[in-house]
């Protein structure tokens, strides 16, 4: 009986680093999907409130083409009318017809300032977004580093690109109409990519040796719905899921 007791003692003793290592690791494991989630939801949220503050511009821009056609119109009628008081040498037809042609141009001209006017609202929203995502990325790192004092966790932002409002004019002219560029949502995305290099501390280190690299990364974009335009969190490049 003390035979088998002291052997099961030694047994326990042989393998209690083994034990204790594996609770490290599930405790690093977890630490680790505490911070991810963390930077998940706050690349997530920033993003999706980006989005939101861009949604409104993109909506107005899309919804003056109409108008933009219409003086187009309007301006190549005045032209002809222009040229046929010509024809006729017609003083008060051609003073007639210069002040239209003035008067439709103006009207563009206004129309083409608001036009680019939302789009440089929309690339400095976009701009700020990314910026703030940044700032709030490296603000969760360090909350979530000074709560897990076991692990060292090394995070690297990576620098992906500030996107632009993703349109482009229909044609090169005044006030013209525009549409989302193709690929509009992989171009429209406020995307963020990071990595984490993890580690335990001395003196868990001595336990288990474990060192580990993740690469993570999420984007919000917009999408065209049936009836109006909405937020999208992307995962990568593939994976979509709607949010309204």
């Amino acid at each position: 009986m003390r035979n088998q007791q002291g052997f099961a003692v030694i047994l326990i003793l042989a393998l209690l680093p083994i034990l204790v290592s594996g609770l490290f690791l599930v405790a690093a494991m977890m630490g680790f999907l505490q911070l991810d989630l963390a930077m998940k939801h706050t690349c997530r949220s920033e993003g999706l409130q980006g989005q939101e503050r861009v949604r409104p511009h993109l909506e107005k821009l899309l919804s003056l083409n109409p108008r933009a056609l219409k003086l187009k119109a309007e301006w190549i009628t005045a032209q002809v009318q222009l040229k046929a008081a010509y024809a006729a040498k017609n003083p008060p037809l051609i003073a007639a017809a210069k002040l239209r042609v003035a008067q439709v141009e103006t009207w563009r001209q206004t129309l083409d300032a608001q036009q680019k006017q939302l789009i440089q609202q929309s690339n400095l929203q976009l701009q700020r977004s990314h910026s703030s995502t940044r700032t709030q990325l490296y603000r969760a790192h360090r909350e979530y580093q000074t709560r897990l004092n076991f692990l060292t966790i090394k995070t690297q932002i990576e620098n992906e690109p500030i996107p632009r409002l993703a349109v482009r004019p229909d044609f090169p002219d005044t006030a013209p109409t525009y549409s989302p560029e193709p690929d509009f949502e992989v171009r429209q995305a406020l995307a963020q990519r990071w990595q984490y290099r993890i580690a335990l501390r001395p003196p868990f280190s001595n336990f288990l040796k474990a060192d580990f690299g993740f690469e993570k990364a999420c984007a919000v974009t917009l999408t065209k719905g049936s009836l109006r335009w909405k937020t999208q969190i992307t995962k990568g490049r593939y994976s979509l899921k709607s949010v309204w």
